[in-house]
């Protein structure tokens, strides 16, 4: 699936099909925002166990804690602390350390954490196969996001064979229990044909009750659907509806996809707003260099606005350029010299400098943005992504 939202510029496109966002497509995981864990630059969500799909999912599994259940969720406090830098220095050995302490002890919230550090290698030895024995153990005492992330790691072939068959069957499980992840999940798969027949009638029966679920992925790939499908009927209006739910939600790549749904169709636009420009601004900050791109495009053509302004069509492109590495630098070398051509050597040194200074406050590259802060991915789970607006 590929969009067909081109801002029409004939030096290079900026588009959801340049851009390579997709609903369909083999899971990929965003290494670049997950490494930035590592560095302290991301924080993770953290809750308690609590999922991305329903925050009650695990409340059976809380109640049948073992009678050292204080002792256990002292450690759990601890070990949430230190992973997020909450009233202590951040510190991820720690962080594994207690939840090591309680995984010990059987719980299996603390086990699926320690998967979760296994996987990424947060204050442990990278370890794909102790990854998936911790998340085993946490699905065998009932959690929920335990056995998403062994789907997931059947589905992509981490830590054990891939068997997107058996994944499947995990997914469908979970989605009995309406996990939005895991309907998500489905609907990918018959999108892909991954394990499945390729059914896109199924895939939007999946995703649909995702979406419905308030799932922000699931609302995504709905608004996907009804946008750029080949085989899937158009409708511009449900599209934003969708993206702009997910968005609302915090969702980058909804933000992006909308933002550029609504510069090429501004009929759906909210009324008297500027909200493309909002989503797109937004996105920027969350490090999606296209988002930054058409932004220049949009300040270079005065597309959507009232007025040209090449000096900040300058300073967007630049930290585009900065932002998406030599594919961008690339993409973004014709308009840089356009803009060049129609400003001073001054005006240049101005925006570069801006440009500068704009990088230093967002240099990071996230997921998911919660009213205002620091943009997060949830925690404890293992997140195999098929709609980055990033590769």
């Amino acid at each position: 699936m590929r969009s067909s939202h081109c801002l029409g510029h004939e030096d290079w496109q900026v588009c959801l099909r340049c851009a390579k966002v997709a609903v369909v497509g083999a899971a990929l995981v965003m290494t670049a925002a997950l490494t930035t864990t590592l560095d302290g630059q991301l924080l993770p969500v953290t809750g308690g166990g609590l999922s991305v799909d329903n925050p009650g999912q695990n409340a059976t599994v809380q109640q049948r804690r073992n009678p050292a259940a204080d002792q256990v969720r002292q450690e759990l406090k601890m070990a949430f602390a230190y992973l997020a830098g909450k009233g202590v220095a951040k510190d991820p050995a720690q962080a594994a350390y207690w939840f090591r302490k309680a995984a010990d002890q059987g719980d299996p919230e603390a086990q699926n954490e320690m998967g979760y550090l296994y996987t990424w290698g947060i204050g442990v030895d990278k370890d794909a196969g102790q990854a998936f024995r911790w998340f085993a153990r946490a699905a065998g005492g009932g959690w929920q996001q335990a056995k998403l992330n062994m789907a997931v790691m059947y589905m992509r072939g981490m830590g054990v064979a891939r068997d997107p068959a058996f994944a499947r069957q995990l997914l469908e499980d979970l989605a009995a229990r309406k996990n939005g992840r895991a309907e998500d999940y489905l609907g990918v798969m018959y999108l892909d044909g991954d394990g499945v027949p390729q059914d896109i009638r199924t895939a939007e029966e999946w995703l649909s009750r995702s979406a419905k679920g308030k799932n922000p992925e699931g609302e995504f790939a709905m608004g996907q659907l009804y946008s750029v499908a080949a085989d899937h009927e158009h409708d511009f209006s449900k599209a934003a509806k969708f993206l702009r739910e997910s968005a609302k939600s915090g969702y980058v790549p909804a933000m992006y996809t909308l933002g550029v749904l609504l510069v090429n169709h501004p009929e759906v636009a909210q009324k008297n707003s500027d909200e493309a420009l909002s989503l797109l601004q937004r996105a920027a900050e969350a490090g999606t260099w296209q988002s930054s791109a058409v932004l220049g495009l949009m300040l270079r053509d005065g597309r959507g606005l009232a007025h040209q302004d090449m000096g900040a069509a300058f300073r967007w492109f630049t930290i585009a350029a900065r932002q998406g590495g030599s594919e961008a630098a690339a993409k973004t070398r014709g308009s840089l010299a356009q803009c060049r051509a129609a400003l001073s050597a001054g005006e240049q040194q101005q925006q570069q400098q801006a440009a500068e200074s704009w990088l230093e406050q967002h240099a990071h590259l996230d997921l998911f943005v919660f009213d205002g802060a620091r943009s997060q991915f949830p925690t404890g789970e293992v997140y195999a992504l098929r709609a980055s607006a990033t590769e």
